[in-house]
Formats: C-alpha cells, sequence, structure tokens
C-alpha cells in the first residue's frame, strides 16, 4: 500500500522535531546493524548501483542527502547532535580538492579577515591582494587555488584561523526535497565515501518514520 506523499512529509517532520536525539544515538549505538539482518534493504540490495551515482559527484557537481538529521533553526544547540555525529563519522583525506580546484568558493566575511591578518601579523590591504571581490554577494574570496594551501605537505597553512566556509566543508544546506536531513558536497572524495559507509543508517530513519506513520493511523 502506497503511502501519500503528503503524510511521508509530515511524519519525516515529525520525526526529525520529535526524535532527532533518538535517532542519532540508536546510529551511533549501530542499531542499522541488527536491523539489516531482519529484512533485505536497498542499501545492501542495490549498494553498487548506489555506489556509482554517488561516485557521479567527482566530475559532476551535486549535493546528496545524510541519513543524519539537521539542526533545527528555532533551537540550533539542542539540535546539534547530527551534526556532532556527522563529524566523529568524517574523516577528511587532506586531498586539497576543495582548497585549489577552480570554482570553490573560499568566502570570507569579515571576521575571517581580521583573524586571518592578526594571525600573519598583516594588514587587511596585504590580505586583500589574494583575494576578489564577488559584487553579486558582495563578498571577499579568496583567488583559486588557495594561497594558504601548501600542495606539497598537503595541508592548510593558516589551519588555526581557516575561514569559517573552510570549517564547515563539506556540509552543505540541507536538500530542497530532504530539508530534516544533513548534505554534503559530493565533490568531496571523504564525504563520498562517509555517504557510502552511512547507506545502512537509513533502514534507521525509515523504521522511525514507520512508526510516527503508525501512530498517526491511531
Amino acid at each position: 500500500m502506497s503511502i501519500p506523499n503528503s503524510k511521508l512529509a509530515e511524519a519525516k517532520r515529525l520525526c526529525h522535531e520529535r526524535r532527532s536525539a533518538v535517532c542519532v544515538d540508536q546510529k551511533r549505538r549501530g542499531l542499522h546493524r541488527e536491523l539489516l539482518e531482519e529484512r533485505p534493504h536497498w542499501s545492501v540490495l542495490k549498494r553498487q548501483e548506489q555506489y556509482a551515482t554517488i561516485d557521479r559527484g567527482e566530475k559532476v557537481p551535486f549535493d546528496i542527502a545524510v541519513p543524519l538529521p539537521a539542526k533545527d533553526p528555532r533551537s540550533p544547540e539542542e539540535t546539534s547532535g547530527g551534526v556532532e555525529l556527522f563529524w566523529e563519522t568524517f574523516e577528511c583525506a587532506h586531498c586539497g580538492r576543495c582548497c585549489y580546484t577552480p570554482g570553490a568558493g573560499l568566502y570570507l566575511e569579515k571576521e575571517d579577515m581580521e583573524r586571518i591578518c592578526k594571525h600573519l601579523g598583516w594588514s587587511m590591504k596585504k590580505l586583500k591582494k589574494l583575494c576578489h571581490y564577488d559584487k553579486s554577494l558582495k563578498i571577499w574570496a579568496l583567488k583559486q587555488p588557495c594561497p594558504f594551501y601548501d600542495r606539497e605537505a598537503k595541508k592548510c597553512t593558516i589551519y588555526p584561523v581557516r575561514p569559517l566556509t573552510c570549517t564547515r566543508y563539506p556540509l552543505h544546506p540541507p536538500l530542497k526535497e530532504m530539508p530534516y536531513h544533513l548534505a554534503v558536497d559530493a565533490f568531496c572524495p571523504a564525504a563520498r565515501e562517509l555517504v557510502k559507509e552511512t547507506l545502512g543508517w537509513w533502514i534507521i530513519c525509515e523504521n522511525n518514520w514507520k512508526d510516527i506513520l503508525e501512530m498517526m493511523g491511531r
């Protein structure tokens, strides 16, 4: 029996609102392994197909949802569990692709520029020589490749004071069609690996949605 899209969307909203903390705990404890043994799931049955789609991110830019709850804008501090588990799980490969690939938006907030200048003992004028001004967004951005990335050592030379946009990468805003889940840039190799490793976590999400749908039907 198919479930109306509107009803499923409401179940997902309620799940995010009421079960985010439980959901994160279930994934941290590895509940998906037990559930995957109980019934067939697309994350196993269609694994190679899923991997092929994920790997398209190496050449085709797109964002992909992760089975972890995004923060609720109304109470970000109380709903940060999904982000916390993401950073516990994510392992940067230090490939530098986000630092030197043309098109990466290395935008600098005013606070970023002040922090970097203080760290390096530079004037704002000197830092701006390494940037360009985006007139449409009205913000400064580092020129590509990032002048602070050491390709030989494979590391950021200003890591302790790197821009906020760098500290958040590869996380991107939630997808329009998946507004309650974290999303990552599929261009990032380490992000693609995390998406593959956590495919089985979707069975936990689906179980929680099912429980809520049953409660809604009572």
